[in-house]
């Protein structure tokens, strides 16, 4: 049962919730310089952050942005939606004073599926493949915060949709792919949906090269989730299915994983049902060990003020892992479901919020994972806020 606004701030106020002087908004995005921050911050060895919106900018097709150490914003590129691809939908990645990045729209006239690209420090924009929404894959605005990967000069990524069509409906399942510096792309695996699970989330790399990543799982295969490993010769190895429940279901956005061997990751539904998403649950922050044994570190929703659905993947800090919240938190006119929270918690399940957005200038949706900024601080973005175009945030924990 939810509790009362005023309920829940006395609540808060007793509990101690984060203080004030522990968060700061570093910048409040106006619309034309951006609007709907999502993905994780890239920071640079000078302490610049570079980062996406899904909106704003020129054409209203999203902008990619630098912030420098003081806040001081610059549109680096505005996308039109055209050719040179709309509506960025994640991370960036940085290499050789390049920026490299991921499209949900354009690109393709007939498909509009969305684009890979390469930005340099002049603001002259490539792009490297342009999806087709076949076999090639497709990517979707609804699948925030995905990003390559870069191995011996090739880069590796995710399309949340196409591959196999017809395998869960018609927009296919989703497939892995390379891209070479000749700009030739190839498909390593179509999820089926079955098994394996389908429409795969951001990848991480080890030492080894081997890749590793989550799927949100299929109705059809009967399955929550997936977590898989995959070689860069497209073999993959599923290394845990989610059975749902207390255990969570739809792992999403990035996974971490530590030299141990254990990886952590969140899900973005399952664990906790008597929550605001009721039945199919608020989500878990999970680990799996080296034997594909989980152990669920939290589960959210289960007390009043905790953060519901978690909209990012983690942060890994000298062992706390760091995340933010769609949902929960501080329920008001403007948060229906909550404004959202910030948290911190460990391999042993300790866990702790330390921020709950207000909905008002500190913003609200905070969306994709945390940066650090190397003084002992994360920054993030918010959805919404401000102005109503969302906000980049900054917490000492």
């Amino acid at each position: 049962m939810r509790l009362t606004t005023t309920l829940l701030a006395i609540l808060l106020l007793f509990t101690g919730a984060a203080a004030s002087q522990n968060f700061q908004v570093v910048h409040t995005f106006s619309g034309p310089d951006g609007s709907f921050p999502n993905g994780d911050l890239f920071r640079d060895a000078a302490g610049n952050f570079y980062g996406t919106t899904q909106f704003g900018g020129a054409s209203n097709q999203g902008v990619v942005f630098k912030l420098d150490s003081s806040g001081k914003e610059t549109v680096l590129y505005s996308f039109t939606g055209g050719s040179d691809g709309g509506i960025p939908i994640g991370r960036l990645v940085g290499g050789g004073g390049n920026f490299y990045g991921i499209t949900s729209a354009g690109g393709d006239p007939t498909c509009s599926c969305g684009t890979v690209f390469k930005l340099d420090s002049t603001g002259k924009l490539t792009v490297l493949h342009s999806f087709t929404g076949g076999m090639d894959g497709a990517q979707n605005p609804g699948q925030p915060e995905l990003g390559l990967v870069l191995i011996h000069g090739d880069f590796y990524g995710a399309a949340s949709f196409g591959g196999t069509l017809g395998c869960d409906g018609s927009l296919g399942c989703g497939v892995i792919f390379k891209i070479t510096p000749a700009l030739t792309e190839s498909v390593l695996y179509r999820f089926t949906a079955q098994a394996d699970g389908g429409f795969p989330q951001d990848l991480i790399r080890d030492q080894s090269g081997n890749l590793y990543g989550a799927t949100g799982g299929s109705y059809m295969a009967g399955n929550a989730g997936t977590v898989f490993r995959m070689d860069t010769a497209g073999n993959l190895t599923t290394l845990y299915t989610f059975p749902g429940g207390a255990s969570g279901s739809s792992p999403r956005w990035r996974l971490v994983r530590a030299a141990t061997g254990l990886i952590h990751g969140v899900t973005q539904f399952g664990g906790n049902t008597s929550c605001a998403l009721g039945s199919i649950g608020c989500g878990a922050v999970f680990s799996l060990d080296a034997t594909g044994k989980e152990k669920v570190l939290h589960t959210f929703g289960k007390q009043a003020g905790d953060g519901e659905e978690p909209s990012g993947g983690l942060l890994d800090v000298a062992g706390s892992f760091y995340g933010a919240t769609f949902y929960g938190g501080i329920i008001n006119s403007t948060c229906s479901f909550g404004c959202g929270v910030v948290y911190r918690v460990n391999d042993g399940g300790q866990y702790s919020v330390l921020y709950r957005f207000t909905g008002a200038a500190d913003g609200w949706l905070p969306t994709g994972g945390l940066t650090a900024d190397g003084s002992g601080n994360v920054l993030g973005t918010a959805e919404l806020g401000g102005t109503g175009s969302g906000v980049v945030f900054k917490i000492t924990p």
